[in-house]
């Protein structure tokens, strides 16, 4: 041991006597580094759900020796307070999961601390809570009065986009020649083909009204078409119709609370 150290000290007075440099010392490495990942598992929920918070956080590259204390906050929107809802053991792996109830919209955080380390980490995560309320919307409206309709009366709505939901149509039809008749539909064919058996139509081949249906057309896209026939008057008579045409849709609507 003492000729090692006085060989190691003769060498360095040899190298200050020659003038030559004393070899560097070996850069310091990196220290580890830390991370979290975050997530309130969906993007929006109905209030009262039960939602799972849960992430990794923890020393990069390891999946062990990371086990540590994560808190929860809660911030209503974007600007509400933050409140403490909760905490929750992170495993050595670094995973945790904290069972939380959603009341409205607003911003998770959560906060990792290492149980032996001074190693710290935090996430946050953005959830919508929402209500939904039925909203019915007129999609369709149209009239004629005292129209022959010899030898047709047609309306052809423009191009539009409705929802999947069913169409609710009334229709009101007054003519003065019992076998005027005609069909009803929405769709997407620029022929306006009917098809009997066709959710989409309706066909009224001896006439018929008031009355009122609905359309399941499977399409979302394309317009509503209407066709009503009357038949000549006998000599001496009118041919004349009223008819009245008004779909609605009703929808759920979703409130962010």
């Amino acid at each position: 041991m003492g000729s090692t150290r006085l060989l190691a000290a003769g060498t360095v007075l040899a190298a200050a006597l020659s003038g030559a440099a004393p070899a560097a010392a070996a850069p310091l490495a990196d220290p580890p580094r830390t991370d979290m990942m975050f997530s309130a598992g969906t993007a929006e929920v109905k209030p009262g759900t039960m939602i799972t918070l849960s992430g990794w956080a923890g020393w990069i590259g390891r999946d062990t020796g990371n086990a540590g204390k994560v808190d929860f906050f809660f911030s209503k929107g974007t600007t509400g307070p933050r409140v403490r809802i909760g905490s929750t053991e992170a495993a050595s792996s670094g995973e945790f999961r904290f069972r939380v109830k959603a009341t409205a919209s607003g911003q998770y955080a959560a906060e990792y601390q290492h149980r032996k380390q001074p190693v710290k980490a935090s996430g946050t995560a953005y959830l919508n809570v929402y209500t939904e309320k039925p909203v019915t919307q007129t999609v369709f409206g149209w009239n004629a009065f005292t129209m022959p309709c010899l030898p047709a009366c047609t309306a052809v709505g423009p191009d539009q986009l409705i929802s999947p939901a069913p169409i609710k149509v009334k229709l009101t039809r007054e003519c003065l020649q019992p076998t005027a008749g005609g069909r009803v539909g929405f769709t997407g064919d620029a022929k306006n083909t009917f098809k009997s058996g066709d959710p989409g139509w309706r066909d009224f081949p001896e006439g018929e009204g008031p009355v009122e249906f609905e359309l399941k057309p499977g399409v979302t896209r394309g317009h509503f078409y209407l066709e009503w026939t009357s038949t000549p008057a006998p000599k001496g008579g009118l041919t004349s119709c009223n008819l009245s045409l008004t779909a609605t849709q009703t929808d759920l609507r979703k409130d962010y609370v």
